[in-house]
């Protein structure tokens, strides 16, 4: 069985959560806790951070022992065939949405992963944003992603004066043209004009909802939404 298709079949629903900067605490967060909490109570098994239901973007490692903990479910040190058979959904937010990408890269490469145990169901990136990324490649091992991001920075934004009047764009994931998986990327702009950084995660948050749920693209969303780039 490859990655892929071992991380669609099973029926526990595992979901990591990753925020941006300075999103730690309830007001801050954006909209995520709602949004990953709101997939908890469908049954999702989410992974904590403590008291928080999405980890802080500058953990990313935490993030990771925390997935790979949730997913040896023997506590052998290992994610194997001798694990409760789990699909992994991965969340995040600007500066956790990299994070999220670079995950499902660890998972998959991980050498206590045994081959065809570190695939991921469904990526979700929101406003997905580093400032030392251009642009990022998704991973094979996914098998589905969605991207939300804006594209015109707004005056009122969170990230405008923060970032010198740029404001923090999301940055557009590629997708490898051997990929048995699918990636659709979607400009908020032509949804929602004039949303901000800091209001991406509400604006799509029903669309990011039923991608969790029914592993579809929102209906309503769905046409204007485009294939990601291939690699380059």
């Amino acid at each position: 069985m490859d990655q892929q298709s071992a991380a669609q079949t099973a029926r526990r629903l595992v979901l990591l959560c990753q925020q941006g900067l300075s999103d730690r605490v309830t007001g801050w967060d954006k909209g995520l806790f709602s949004l990953c909490e709101r997939a908890e109570a469908h049954g999702f098994e989410l992974v904590y951070d403590g008291a928080y239901p999405a980890f802080g973007a500058l953990d990313e490692g935490g993030a990771y022992a925390a997935l790979f903990e949730t997913l040896d479910t023997n506590e052998d040190g290992l994610v194997d065939a001798g694990d409760e058979p789990s699909s992994v959904y991965l969340v995040g937010f600007s500066w956790g949405g990299v994070n999220i990408n670079e995950i499902a890269y660890r998972l998959s490469a991980d050498p206590h992963t045994a081959p065809g145990y570190g695939g991921v169901a469904v990526m979700v990136l929101l406003d997905a944003y580093q400032p030392f990324y251009a642009d990022f490649d998704v991973p094979l091992s996914v098998h589905q992603t969605w991207s939300y991001r804006q594209t015109k920075t707004q005056s009122d934004d969170c990230s405008h004066d923060i970032s010198f009047g740029y404001g923090y764009r999301g940055l557009k994931p590629h997708h490898h043209p051997e990929a048995l998986g699918t990636c659709r990327d979607l400009d908020l702009e032509r949804v929602d004009p004039g949303v901000g950084h800091c209001g991406v995660v509400n604006s799509a948050a029903d669309a990011v909802f039923h991608n969790l749920t029914t592993r579809r693209s929102d209906p309503s969303w769905s046409k204007k939404a485009q294939p990601c780039p291939q690699y380059e």
